[in-house]
């Protein structure tokens, strides 16, 4: 039976396609100026809450990489324990998917007052952070039912193409959005029609862990997010040295785990706690380009010629996917919501309980 949160992991290349378009027509402009205007700053901070946070990680790596120095930090954190990192010589840079969340609101008039400038991401054009950000990027994605899927995919997308932009590579980000687009068209059908054969290890009460490293622990995050709203079960998210440092003292058969093996500088260590895991007796799925001698199942196949700078939205879409079929494991609907509101507009308190 499809579902409109179904719908929206399934039209995700439409989705991406619309994104390009934009940034590459009408919406190019401002893109290049938000990329001028992050060149020139000594630093950078990254802010959002919830997904919009989780999206910023990809984009922390990337720069990274070219020297940028930059932090990922999420908003309620800046709003309510003041960090020195945050001065006017540094760029932050402030997502939300409505434009509406209330600490990223109340966060922009902070930084207004102290002189910090701020680079808006949102996908509603007239929404309150690109009307007051000192420089804005629209998502241009459509919109999903509730829970963050296309506009997810969509936001990293926008990074990327952010990043490719500042360091002066963004006709090959062009290129290779395109080619992440056809591969997506190809896979994902794939990947929803094989989910049924996910149903047994998925099945029980023991958390799923997700596990990954670098610019993985982005989706890692965002993964364990959509695990918590989508099926309303437990879900664990840490990096795999993290969980060699004492929690894999929680492994036994009931143990269920995906790795995200996708960073090729890490990939043989993942891998071998892939096989680590499996011989303590937990079950183990991989999730990425597959491995020589690796004694882990794949979650999924892999696609062939992922570009690297869209690896990071590759890689949540099984994740999507795989927090889809656990709830329907759960005799749950998937992308409905009992408690969250569709925007926290308030600190404190849930719509939901109020008289």
């Amino acid at each position: 039976m499809s579902t409109p949160l179904l719908e929206n992991i399934l039209h995700q290349p439409d989705a991406l396609r619309s994104v390009s378009a934009w940034h590459f027509g009408d919406g190019r402009q401002a893109l290049e100026k938000a990329a001028h205007f992050l060149r020139d700053k000594k630093g950078i901070v990254l802010s959002g809450m919830g997904a919009s946070c989780f999206a910023t990680v990809p984009f922390q790596y990337l720069l990274g990489t070219h020297g940028f120095e930059v932090t990922s930090t999420e908003t309620a954190e800046l709003l309510h324990f003041p960090m020195s990192s945050v001065r006017g010589d540094k760029a932050v840079v402030l997502v939300s998917r409505s434009g509406e969340s209330i600490e990223v609101i109340k966060l922009l008039e902070r930084l207004h007052e102290s002189g910090t400038p701020v680079l808006g991401i949102a996908n509603i054009p007239d929404s309150t952070l690109l009307a007051q950000a000192d420089h804005s990027l629209l998502l241009q994605s459509p919109p999903d039912q509730l829970v963050a899927i296309q506009t997810y995919t969509a936001t990293v997308a926008v990074f990327a193409l952010l990043q490719a932009a500042v360091v002066g590579e963004l006709e090959q980000a062009r290129g290779e959005l395109d080619q992440t687009i056809q591969l997506l068209d190809a896979s994902i059908p794939q990947w929803v029609k094989a989910r049924d054969q996910w149903r047994p290890f998925l099945d029980g009460t023991a958390p799923l862990y997700l596990l990954g490293r670098g610019s993985s622990l982005g989706a890692v995050a965002e993964g364990v997010l959509l695990i918590h709203e989508t099926s309303k079960a437990p879900a664990i998210g840490m990096s795999v040295p993290q969980f060699r440092h004492g929690p894999v003292e929680v492994v036994d058969r009931d143990f269920r785990a995906v790795i995200l093996g996708t960073q090729p500088a890490t990939v043989n260590l993942d891998s071998a706690l892939a096989s680590d895991l499996t011989g303590m007796g937990g079950q183990v799925r991989w999730l990425g380009p597959a491995v020589a001698d690796s004694t882990a199942q794949p979650l999924c196949p892999w696609p062939d010629n992922v570009p690297a700078r869209f690896a990071s939205l590759v890689e949540v879409i099984p994740l999507q996917i795989l927090a889809y079929q656990k709830a329907e494991n759960r005799g749950i609907r998937p992308g409905d919501f009992r408690w969250a509101p569709t925007i926290t507009s308030s600190e404190s308190g849930f719509p939901q309980l109020q008289p």
